[in-house]
């Protein structure tokens, strides 16, 4: 493995994102739309935050700074936050609202993400002092919010709130609200008169709420101004009152965060600790329908759960409130024909709501399009769950989306279309957290190019050291060896992550039994590897194992280029012979090849190592190799009788993952750097082409690729040497 910088990348979408939020900054607050949306919204101001978090922490903190400054005495933090310059384009509008003291804000709330935001802002800030700082000054105006919304949302104390308007949810015209909302008779003749802002900005009609949906909308503010928003008066009266699955599980995760954030602040964390653990047990309890196979929203009026089918359900995910066996369940579920399964082909995921219903609707709003944000949290929630390749398949189609439309509010889950308003700020704000996760320059400046730590071995580092008590090799080393290498993986190594708990794996006993093995390879007879089966298997598990190894005995703490010659001058003496990470690879796995970095090969026609190198170079090793960083392949355990199987799924993992993205409206193809350093092993550009169309989904992609290769440009990723820790 080898190399700093790549080329383009996405380096002139991460340009655009950028300028989209510029242009949409009022200098206190970025619009989540220069037409449609000309205010601050409250769940937007959160993912604006986490976007804005990767290249500008400054703008990042002033935005939630900006909205918790008009948070209500009793905590509540609204809706919108009211411009006063630019009144008169929206509906409704303060004077519809008519809220206590005369606040330029709306009566109602919305999902809770800012305590996530906000530890997403410390988690990556570059100024760690002044981020403790913001954070130090949000704590008590995010506790403030969350004992509002346990006081007066939370009436039976079951650990779960309740919304009492569809906008509140963010999901404004969702299915999940169609019964609700059909209970409420509304006499127009009573009704306020108003008029609707939202459809004279170019959006059509069958993409928004209908004229009855905003009837029964204007009802329930009519009924809370007219009660003075007296929490206590509309619960007796609002006929829509509902526990909503997506914002209880947002609140379980800011729960989460905001515990975190207590932690760093040395604050008390009982009451913190007290809420999360009531609703993550109210939520897997009380909202768990085992028919529907994933999870609802309940109706306090009619005393059942809403069975609605949206992907609303399956956010408990993200808030960790599912237990594994739900997990799993709901997994079968999101991954199926209903919500565009893996390697389906005609449909990006994850639409909003079922896709074999009948009022399925790829175009309308909340009823079948995909949005960025709903997304973004799914598939957080997936990993953390460990079902890594949905979440990448997800988050290479919440790149591609915005890339090949446009950065809209929403986009056709069939067709890719985008819909709503352009220049959306919270897609283009996940676009850029998504990117910058694994590919930003920013990002690529990494933490060791600053660090003094960086030093060259001056001699090679053996690390099978032979110790007092090690015997000579036994029969079964190999497979001896093997065995502990499992049970490391099984111990320290997150399979679906592709992440490894050094810290954890080097006060283990099963690594220091690992490392007696080790030692014992000093003895071990490499001939009696006999098939090819088994020396891939070997070959690919011991060079994962000793750059593990070498991570740990050196104390690397941000990535392998601390130690720039970190390939070559580690290494395992095994029957006589010196083997580097560097000699695995190159000498041995990939058929003696010569390196990218180098003139000739590693191993001389003199070297005695040449009669151990594989005959043949495959490819799909490069999808085995683990180089200790987020770009390289995630960490897998590969068995001589399962090799090919495992070789192929690794290869189609990958070139399904978000490391290729395939831009038919672009003409562009965008790699990960492994093609580009190794173009010869996969035999070209050409040879990229037979290789990606015999891994790659078969659909609009694949025949793509295979119809205009020769036309396309191709260009390449970030690699990211960051530690994957």
């Amino acid at each position: 493995m080898f190399g700093l910088f790549a080329t383009k990348g996405f380096k002139e979408y991460v340009k655009e994102a950028r300028q989209v939020l510029k242009d949409n900054w009022t200098g206190e607050y970025t619009r989540p739309s220069s037409n449609l949306y000309p205010h601050q919204w409250n769940w937007d101001s959160a993912f604006i935050a986490i976007g804005n978090a990767h290249h500008n922490q400054r703008k990042a903190q002033q935005e939630l700074k900006s909205l918790f400054v008009h948070q209500w005495p009793n905590g509540m933090v609204p809706q919108i936050i009211f411009n006063p310059k630019v009144l008169g384009h929206y509906f409704p509008e303060p004077d519809f609202w008519q809220v206590p003291d005369g606040r330029l804000t709306s009566g109602i709330t919305m999902p809770p993400l800012h305590a996530t935001a906000c530890w997403h802002i410390y988690e990556n800030a570059k100024d760690r002092a002044g981020a403790r700082d913001f954070i130090e000054y949000m704590y008590p105006r995010l506790m403030a919010l969350h004992r509002y919304l346990y006081r007066e949302r939370d009436s039976d104390v079951s650990g779960l709130v309740y919304i009492r308007h569809p906008w509140e949810s963010g999901l404004d015209n969702s299915p999940a609200w169609d019964k609700p909302l059909k209970r409420i008779r509304v006499d127009r003749k009573t009704l306020p008169s108003y008029e609707r802002k939202d459809l004279k900005h170019g959006i059509p009609a069958d993409q928004r709420p209908s004229d009855d949906d905003y009837d029964r909308y204007v009802y329930l503010v009519d009924l809370f101004r007219r009660l003075g928003y007296r929490e206590e008066e509309i619960r007796k009266e609002c006929p829509f009152m509902i526990k909503d699955v997506l914002f209880n599980s947002i609140l379980c995760r800011a729960d989460r965060d905001l515990l975190t954030i207590a932690h760093v602040l040395k604050q008390d964390t009982a009451e913190v600790d007290d809420w999360m653990k009531r609703t993550s047990e109210a939520i897997t309890r009380d909202l768990w329908c085992p028919e529907c196979k994933q999870f609802e929203s309940f109706d306090m009026v009619s005393g059942q759960l809403i069975h609605s089918a949206t992907a609303a359900g399956f956010l408990p995910l993200f808030g960790g409130a599912a237990s594994l066996e739900q997990a799993q369940i709901i997994y079968e579920t999101l991954d199926s024909v209903a919500f565009c399964a893996l390697h389906q082909g005609n449909c990006f995921t994850i639409p909003n709501y079922d896709m074999t219903r009948e009022d399925f609707d790829s175009r309308n709003y909340w009823r079948g399009p995909v949005w960025i944000n709903i997304n973004w949290m799914i598939s957080k929630g997936l990993k953390g769950y460990g079902y890594k390749e949905k979440a990448e398949a997800m988050k290479r189609d919440m790149i591609q989306l915005p890339i090949r439309f446009g950065f809209h509010e929403y986009f056709d889950s069939r067709t890719g279309k985008g819909y709503g308003s352009d220049r959306f700020s919270w897609t283009t704000a996940l676009f850029l957290d998504l990117v910058y996760e694994y590919y930003s320059e920013d990002r690529h400046r990494l933490n060791w190019l600053k660090s003094r730590r960086r030093t060259a071995l001056k001699e090679k580092k053996v690390l099978n050291q032979i110790s007092a008590g090690i015997g000579p090799p036994s029969a079964t080393l190999a497979s001896d060896l093997m065995s502990s290498i499992g049970k490391l993986k099984d111990s320290f190594y997150d399979l679906y992550r592709g992440r490894v708990d050094y810290e954890a794996m080097k006060q283990s006993s099963d690594y220091r039994h690992y490392q007696e093995m080790a030692a014992q390879l000093r003895g071990f007879d490499l001939t009696s590897l006999s098939s090819r089966e088994e020396k891939l298997a070997f070959w690919i598990n011991l060079y994962n194992t000793v750059v593990v190894h070498g991570i740990v005995e050196l104390g690397i703490k941000s990535s392998v280029k601390e130690t720039p010659n970190f390939f070559s001058h580690i290494a395992y003496h095994i029957g006589g012979f010196s083997f580097s990470p560097e000699a695995m690879e190159h000498g041995i796995l990939r058929a003696n090849a010569r390196p990218p970095y180098r003139i000739v090969s590693l191993f001389g026609r003199k070297d005695p190592r040449l009669v151990f190198s594989l005959p043949k170079m495959d490819p799909r090793i490069h999808f085995a190799l683990v180089c200790g960083s987020r770009s390289c392949a995630p960490i897998r355990f590969y068995e001589a009788e399962k090799i090919e199987e495992q070789l192929d799924r690794a290869a189609k993992n990958f070139v399904n993952s978000s490391e290729v993205i395939v831009l038919p409206e672009k003409n562009k193809v965008v790699l990960s750097q492994i093609f580009n350093w190794y173009n010869k092993d996969f035999g070209g550009r050409e040879g990229i082409q037979r290789f990606l169309l015999r891994y790659l989904d078969r659909g609009k992609i694949w025949s793509f690729i295979h119809k205009n290769w020769s036309g396309v440009t191709l260009e390449y990723l970030f690699y990211d040497w960051n530690l994957n820790h």
